[in-house]
């Protein structure tokens, strides 16, 4: 019994680390901060000239709030076409963890 009760708290605990994301970033404990296009063709895309970001927050593994659709993004940045998505991931010491899409068109 004791190890059943072990073996649930090791799972609680690694879950407030874990990134719960569409697209899986490289992983770090500490702090970490990347951007990265979603689409494998972006090199061969015009990226327009305006830029929409939408964004959601997870505190703790506790609470997560925010909408990081596309439509967001593309209502923030007034865009009528979109071109090219990206997204950045920042993520502080299981506390804190950022997933913003961003959107490029025009």
């Amino acid at each position: 019994m004791r190890y059943v009760a072990n073996f649930i708290l090791i799972v609680m605990l690694l879950s407030l680390c874990s990134c719960w994301t569409p697209v899986v970033p490289p992983a770090a404990l500490g702090f970490m901060n990347v951007e990265a296009p979603v689409d494998i063709t972006y090199n061969l895309t015009e990226i327009g000239s305006k830029r929409g970001e939408a964004s959601s927050i997870g505190i703790l593994g506790l609470l997560t709030f925010g909408d990081c659709s596309v439509k967001a993004a593309v209502k923030d940045g007034n865009l009528k076409r979109v071109d090219h998505i990206g997204y950045q991931f920042t993520h502080v010491v299981c506390m804190v963890t950022i997933y913003k899409t961003i959107v490029y068109g025009e």
